[in-house]
C-alpha cells in the first residue's frame, strides 16, 4: 500500500499553478518517473513546468491545440526548448472530423463528444489531460504504455495533475493499452464547464 497526499482547491483557478506544480514534483520523485506532459496555449505554463524541472532528468512536453487555435509565442517556445523540453502542436485528440457533424445537425453527439463530457464532470483539466498524453504519445513525444504525470487547467494556468499510463489515441479504451488513470495529483472540487 502507498499512501500519498492529493491536493484539492476550492475552485478552478490558474492561481493553483504553483500547487500543483509542487504537487506534481512531488510524484514525479516519489515516483521515479522521466515525462511530465502539461497543456498549454500561449506557452507560459509550458515555460513554468519546464523551468521547474531545470536540472532534472525529466523531459517535459509542452502541448498546444492545433495550429492556429491559440497564440503560442515564439519566445516561450525557444524558452521550453532552452530548458530541454519539446513543444507539440496537434490537433485534440478527443475532436476530429466527426465532431463536425454537431455543427450541421444541432443535437448530434459524437462517441468523442461522450468521452469529453465524462472526462469534464471530474473536471475540464481531466479531460486536457487525457488529450495531451495521447497528443504527446501520438507524435511520438513520449513512449506508449509508461507511466508520466499530465498538468492541465481550466481556461490557462494548471490545477489538475493526475499519473497517467500513456497510451495512443487509437488505443484509448483498448483493454491492455489503453490509458489509465493510476493516482490523481490535484483537481479543483467546483468545476467550470462550457
Amino acid at each position: 500500500m502507498v499512501k500519498r497526499e492529493v491536493v484539492y482547491f476550492e475552485e478552478s483557478s490558474p492561481e493553483n499553478t504553483d500547487e500543483t506544480i509542487e504537487a506534481a514534483k512531488k510524484a514525479v520523485e516519489a515516483l521515479g518517473l522521466k515525462y511530465v506532459v502539461v497543456a498549454t496555449g500561449t506557452g507560459a505554463t509550458g515555460v513554468k513546468i519546464a523551468e521547474a524541472f531545470r536540472g532534472t532528468e525529466v523531459k517535459v512536453v509542452a502541448v498546444t491545440e492545433y495550429a492556429g487555435a491559440v497564440e503560442l509565442k515564439e519566445e516561450n517556445v525557444k524558452r521550453i526548448r532552452e530548458l530541454g523540453g519539446e513543444v507539440v502542436t496537434s490537433m485534440h485528440a478527443l475532436y476530429g472530423v466527426e465532431d463536425s457533424l454537431s455543427k450541421l445537425y444541432p443535437g448530434y453527439a459524437s462517441a468523442n463528444a461522450l468521452i469529453k463530457e465524462t472526462l469534464r464532470r471530474f473536471s475540464q483539466g481531466t479531460k486536457v489531460a487525457a488529450e495531451i498524453v495521447m497528443m504527446a504519445t501520438d507524435a511520438g513525444a513520449i513512449p506508449e504504455g509508461i507511466d508520466v504525470v499530465a498538468l492541465a487547467g481550466t481556461g490557462g494556468g494548471c490545477d489538475t495533475a493526475y499519473v497517467i499510463k500513456s497510451c495512443h489515441a487509437s488505443m484509448f479504451l483498448d483493454k491492455e493499452k489503453g490509458m489509465e488513470f493510476r493516482e490523481l495529483i490535484a483537481l479543483p472540487r467546483k468545476k467550470k464547464f462550457w
